[in-house]
């Protein structure tokens, strides 16, 4: 059934989305913060910090896709409120259970378990919210999911460890996920007439076959999985390998990380305003891939760029651009730009990529579409950020990003060729068949 039928006030429900969503995000860093100041101030910092991260990422790769089930199963409206429930129940558990470092990676993998349910029945209800324009709130999503990170991680969690430490912090999280439940219930009780709330047959909603194909068939789909896997890859390398780079490369202190954040941030804002009122499904495939390509062009101008343009200063033999590069701290001044460009095209990947995916997929699969871009994403990038780590240490800064954005370009030249063989797969199945050749007799 694709017909939408409005809940009573369509802009009060999407202002309590929204509200769930930065309530959620906020809440969620809440207890993120306890949990890394839990084991990061253990005896065995690195070792309780590193099973933190990986009892996050084992359960969306292991269990996104059967959290997506769910949700197509019972209907987003209620995976939503059900997620949302689970969550708030992990964490009233930290309250009690994270005594010490030792129960941290266990509450981490418990709410990133629950989470599969949450986050694809988030994802899913966008269709039937703002159905003619989902770039619009996708926009808004990534807005508020910042808000609600920043606020949480940087406002909340100070204020309330000064207050009452560990203890506040996780209380402040539980207070967020009651909230967070009773607004979801509110959201159901609205969207109770609607597609969200239906639900389907259990064999149906647990086949992935017909997900599979969706991925293998419908290109736009695939494309954004691998901008979806690249942009994590990128977002999480730039980060790795940025405290080296401001003082190995650039010659600054981490203090002066400010002056590369600040024109990100602008980049981020100018992404999101643009993309609520101009992006839209006929323009999202094309964005897709200039933002592919803004990210190989991204990393390859941190790598090198500098490198160049000295280059040219030096070999060019004009006098104003010898002396203006003699007089300038060139890695920096090229930093710059390349920041803005970064968070432009990391925020832009992801709202063309969810528009894509929210406006092909079935509104039936929706959340399982979600669930398996995240975990095959979050599979992919494993083995990159480990090597990431690695390289960064012992190789360097430039020489890491450079492979990265070496593999970026490889990703794109084989995701074009795809795109050229459907094409010409497509103009021969829509050719004429070739008449038969005429007979002797037929031609005298």
């Amino acid at each position: 059934m694709d017909e939408v039928r409005p809940p009573a006030s369509s802009s009060l429900t999407r202002g309590l989305y929204y509200s769930c969503r930065l309530t959620a995000q906020a809440a969620q860093n809440l207890l993120l913060a306890a949990l890394f100041v839990t084991a990061g101030t253990s005896s065995t910092a690195a070792i309780d910090l590193s099973s933190v991260f990986v009892a996050i990422l084992i359960p969306a790769i292991a269990l996104g896709i059967v959290g997506g089930a769910i949700v197509d199963r019972i209907g987003p409206a209620r995976g939503y409120m059900l997620g949302a429930s689970l969550r708030a129940g992990v964490t009233l558990g930290a309250i009690v259970l994270l005594t010490d470092s030792t129960w941290a990676w266990a509450i981490a993998f418990g709410y990133s378990a629950v989470s599969q349910i949450f986050t694809p029945a988030e994802l899913a209800l966008v269709k039937t919210l703002q159905r003619n324009t989902p770039a619009r709130m996708h926009s808004w999503l990534v807005a508020f999911q910042y808000a609600g990170q920043g606020s949480g991680m940087l406002i909340l969690a100070p204020i309330l460890y000064f207050v009452g430490g560990i203890t506040a912090m996780l209380a402040g999280a539980a207070i967020g996920m009651a909230i967070l439940t009773i607004m979801t219930v509110g959201l159901w009780f609205r969207l109770r007439t609607t597609p969200a709330v239906e639900m389907q047959e259990t064999r149906e909603a647990f086949g992935f076959r017909s997900i599979g194909n969706f991925f293998l068939h419908e290109y736009a789909a695939g494309y954004s999985l691998v901008t979806l896997a690249f942009k994590s890859i990128v977002g999480r390398a730039v980060i790795v390998a940025l405290p080296l780079y401001l003082t190995y490369e650039i010659g600054l202190n981490e203090q002066a990380l400010i002056y590369l954040v600040a024109p990100g941030i602008v980049g981020i804002l100018v992404a999101l305003v643009w993309s609520g009122r101009s992006l839209s499904i006929g323009t999202a495939k094309g964005v897709l891939r200039l933002s592919f390509i803004g990210m190989i062009v991204g990393v390859f101008a941190l790598a090198a760029l500098d490198y160049g343009v000295s280059a040219f200063a030096r070999y060019s033999q004009v006098p104003p651009v010898v002396q203006l590069e003699a007089s300038m701290n060139t890695t920096f001044v090229v930093a710059l730009p390349v920041a803005f460009l970064l968070g432009l095209v990391l925020t832009t990947s992801v709202i063309a990529a969810r528009v894509i995916l929210t406006e092909t997929a079935p509104r039936s699969q929706q959340a399982r579409v979600y669930a398996v871009q995240e975990m095959l994403s979050e599979s992919l990038v494993v083995a990159p950020l480990l090597l990431t780590g690695i390289g960064v240490q012992y190789a360097g800064a430039r020489p890491t990003l450079a492979v990265i954005a070496a593999i970026g370009l490889a990703a794109m030249i084989f995701m074009e060729l795809a795109r050229i063989g459907q094409r010409m797969e497509e103009r021969a199945a829509e050719a004429p068949e070739a008449l038969p050749p005429a007979s002797p007799s037929t031609a005298n």
